[in-house]
């Protein structure tokens, strides 16, 4: 065995140290940081009023809502956004925590469910 880690290098929500033994840091994968732009977890559901949660709309989709928070290289270099339906936050000047457009037809965005870093979260995992 060569001792590689075919695995790495590590994705979203992996708790494991690299090859080389360096801790995996968690905050903003299991935890949000600041205003949410650093976020790259993979909580997909937007909490709405009432306590309802509605499934996140895929940033790659302009269906049920248009928007303009697209994949571009910018928005996935900057924000994380991808071909996928992820929380994110793309517009850290007006909201200032993950959050999405939703698949329900009557509600456009919602904020995500996403713990906030803090003391309860170690920076690392071991």
């Amino acid at each position: 065995s060569s001792g590689i880690n075919a695995e790495w290098p590590l994705r979203p929500g992996q708790n494991e140290t690299s090859p080389c033994g360096i801790p995996q840091c968690i905050w903003d994968v299991e935890c949000s940081a600041g205003d949410g732009t650093g976020y790259r977890g993979l909580v997909n559901k937007a909490t709405l009023e009432g306590g309802r949660s509605a499934t996140c709309q895929r940033w790659d989709k302009d269906y049920p809502h248009a928007h303009t928070f697209h994949p571009t290289t910018y928005n996935t270099a900057k924000y994380g956004i991808g071909n996928d339906n992820t929380c994110r936050n793309p517009d850290p000047r007006n909201i200032q925590k993950p959050w999405c457009y939703t698949t329900d037809h009557w509600t456009r965005f919602g904020e995500c469910s996403v713990p906030e870093c803090g003391a309860a979260f170690d920076y690392f995992k071991h």
